[in-house]
């Protein structure tokens, strides 16, 4: 793939400073970021660097994701333009690239119900999927039908069944990347649906720091205990590392309040899972997801 900006379809920005990208605001750049305009220029595109061997990282929204400094290599595929979402009945598609919220909105305004967990979500489809994006008492394996994916060179249909989704995780064939989901929600009563709305964001706005550029959940939950109460009990709320700091709203947040670079936030979050196993001897996992050149393993 070469760097001309000229197939109208593809919007190709070169050595893009990724920290634009992610909500987190940091990050290096990215060699090449493209966007696809429509669904057949992402296959094509995702059919190209198949054939070629070329490195593809897919993001979309950006919401739970950090980008060493040292930036990315290969091409870094933004689905943000691939948001179509159709109804029909009961029945949702939308394309990988989808808000959550968007879909919540409009499925709500139909009367249906079964998608107000994403109440507050800042999630695509695509990567909701990829880590079973949950909250509100939900998660989005309970209105998934079906999902589309790119895989070895070709698109395939994969049930729900198939996908086997557990906490925060599918279990996605390696290397697929989602193109579109097919959700299949209920009738409803629109009051209702608005009602836990405005509940489940009025709570996301009094416990979580919405107002300031933040990772997301760090951690999945363990087994036995809350993340956010394991760190607040470790002390690590407000703790900070250069200009990013654990939340002292969320202590499962951290967030960039003074140009952080990506190195700080790593080293909070080594930090959190050292102090975890070696105190309470829990295994903290990771759920906002580290890449780019020279990323440490977490």
């Amino acid at each position: 793939m070469n760097d001309s900006t000229q197939n109208s379809d593809l919007e190709i920005l070169v050595n893009y400073p990724m920290r634009k990208y992610l909500y987190i605001k940091v990050g290096g750049e990215a060699k090449r970021l493209v966007y696809p305009q429509n669904m057949k220029s992402f296959l094509e595109l995702l059919r190209h660097c198949h054939e070629s061997g070329e490195k593809v990282t897919v993001l979309g929204a950006g919401s739970n994701t950090i980008i060493t400094e040292q930036g990315i290599d290969g091409v870094v595929v933004s689905t943000r333009k691939l948001k179509e979402v159709s109804i029909d009945g009961t029945r949702v598609e939308a394309e990988c690239g989808a808000m959550l919220s968007s879909i919540m909105n409009r499925s709500i305004r139909l009367g249906l119900t079964g998608f107000e967990f994403a109440a507050g979500i800042p999630g695509t489809v695509g990567g909701s999927i990829y880590m079973n994006a949950g909250a509100n008492g939900g998660e989005i394996k309970d209105a998934v039908k079906k999902v589309y994916v790119w895989h070895e060179g070709e698109e395939k249909e994969l049930s729900r069944e198939e996908i086997n989704f557990e906490y925060r995780k599918s279990n996605l064939p390696e290397g697929a990347i989602v193109t579109k989901a097919v959700f299949e929600l209920r009738e409803g009563d629109r009051k209702k649906s608005e009602e836990n709305v405005r509940q489940y964001l009025a709570y996301r706005n009094r416990t979580q720091p919405v107002k300031m550029a933040n990772t997301g959940s760090v951690f999945k939950n363990p087994p036995t205990v809350s993340a956010g109460e394991l760190l607040e009990g470790l002390g690590f709320k407000g703790l900070c590392v250069g200009g990013a700091k654990f939340s002292e709203i969320h202590a499962n947040f951290i967030v960039n309040f003074n140009r952080a670079k990506a190195d700080d936030i790593i080293t909070l979050i080594e930090k959190a899972r050292e102090a975890a196993l070696e105190e309470r001897n829990i295994t903290l996992e990771p759920e906002v997801e580290i890449m780019g050149k020279e990323a440490r393993a977490t």
